[in-house]
């Protein structure tokens, strides 16, 4: 999978502190995620075409890295093939459970089934005004961002 690299655990992972405001993600240089969640957002981006999937990360942030503890698939409750809206519904329920984990909805994903795993102008408008993980699977892979005065990549960590 290009963009995805491979470690061994996450206690080789940089600290993580619960970083309270997670909007700040500005020191993030890599997420981590297990095989299971990359397997997940591939499955979505294949179930739901043409249309864009979309969804939440539930985790914890440290100094420079988040990492992901549940990936929860979100209905897209304006199905198109160019663009998502998380079903707020949906999106209020995950709050609840990330709050009764005692941790955060630290990022979102969606799924480009047409092109590359390029954040859209949509997307990018999207990321200055929610600025938080943003993960994207096309047809070239899957890719990692956050907003640093711009869109700025940040590696994928696959984590066993």
């Amino acid at each position: 999978m290009n963009g995805v690299h491979n470690a061994t655990d996450v206690d080789n992972a940089t600290d993580v502190d619960n970083v309270t405001d997670v909007d700040k993600v500005t020191n993030v240089t890599e997420v981590r995620l297990r095989k299971e969640h990359i397997r997940l957002i591939n499955d979505e981006l294949t179930l739901h075409a043409p249309n864009e999937a979309c969804g939440v990360f539930i985790g914890r942030q440290g100094r420079d890295s988040i990492i992901v503890e549940t990936v929860l698939p979100i209905k897209n409750s304006r199905p198109s093939d160019r663009s998502f809206e998380l079903d707020p519904k949906e999106h209020y329920e995950a709050w609840n459970r990330a709050d009764d984990e005692e941790m955060e909805i630290v990022g979102v994903y969606h799924t480009h089934p047409h092109s590359k795993a390029t954040p859209s102008a949509w997307d990018k408008e999207s990321m200055e005004n929610y600025q938080t993980l943003w993960v994207i699977a096309g047809i070239d892979g899957i890719k990692g961002y956050v907003w640093d005065c711009s869109v700025k990549r940040i590696e994928i960590v696959e984590i066993n």
